[in-house]
């Protein structure tokens, strides 16, 4: 936790953007330190010429050495703090807060593009919606920062177990997805991968998680919605998984699930 605030706090200060009053007190800071370094130099080295061209003379000067200045030290910072804050922004719209995953926004656009590239190639992957069994008593019993710890604790395991191109999201509450790409080209063959990585999932949540001197343990019920050539939005996909997972939560919780897709009798 401490470490995420101290996060917070260096990405807060980087994305510091100069506010009206300081860019007025450096532009002037310079031009009066500029003309009077100016101003001095001429009086120091007198030189014989007309007043109106010793004027033009200082103007030059004063625009080719405080131009440079201004840029170094008002216009750079401004543009590098306004880039950080944009970046900044972006990533909170698209990431959860808590755990730094990927939130349901980006989920929907990843997913809507790992669907697309299942429609072109035979390939199957799978989503995995993964639902926390017991997260509510611990809540209630140790407080929410306690369950804060939890959720962290639970996305940083799930990521350990999964590979590179896959995707762990988290939906919001003690709802995850984890996104399985390329298991198999075969249906058989990607549903029992799926559910054996599920499996390995639910055994990793369930270890003891110890902090503050608490042990406490948790479970997870996972349903499993395979990925394929048929049309499906990701909405409906997760819906799906959805379903495979309240299935399991009815039966007690702690298991995997698969959606199992209704096919419509053929027309005679």
């Amino acid at each position: 936790m401490a470490t995420g605030g101290g996060a917070d706090h260096r990405q807060a200060v980087a994305a510091e953007v100069l506010t009206v009053r300081k860019v007025i007190l450096r532009i002037s800071l310079i031009i009066v330190l500029v003309e009077g370094a100016i101003m001095l130099a001429l009086a120091i080295v007198p030189l014989r010429i007309h007043s109106l061209t010793e004027t033009l003379l200082d103007a030059a000067l004063l625009g080719l050495i405080s131009i440079p200045l201004i840029y170094l030290w008002v216009v750079r910072p401004f543009i590098t703090a306004h880039d950080a804050l944009l970046r900044q922004v972006t990533h909170l719209a698209y990431h959860d807060p808590l755990t730094r995953l990927p939130n349901r926004r980006l989920l929907a656009d990843y997913l809507e593009r790992a669907l697309a590239g299942y429609r072109r190639s035979p390939a199957y992957g799978a989503l995995l919606l993964v639902d926390l069994d017991g997260f509510k008593a611990i809540n209630d019993n140790h407080g929410h920062e306690f369950g804060d710890i939890v959720l962290i604790v639970t996305a940083q395991r799930l990521l350990s177990a999964t590979r590179r191109e896959d995707l762990v999201s988290r939906l919001g509450g003690d709802e995850f997805v984890v996104l399985l790409h390329q298991l198999s080209p075969d249906a058989a063959i990607a549903r029992v991968r799926a559910e054996e990585a599920a499996r390995k999932l639910i055994r990793l949540v369930s270890e003891a998680i110890e902090t503050r001197g608490v042990t406490v343990e948790i479970g997870a019920s996972i349903g499993v919605r395979l990925l394929g050539p048929e049309s499906v939005g990701s909405e409906s996909a997760i819906r799906d998984a959805d379903e495979a997972m309240y299935r399991v939560k009815a039966v007690g919780g702690g298991d995997v699930a698969v959606h199992e897709a209704v096919t419509s009798p053929p027309i005679r």
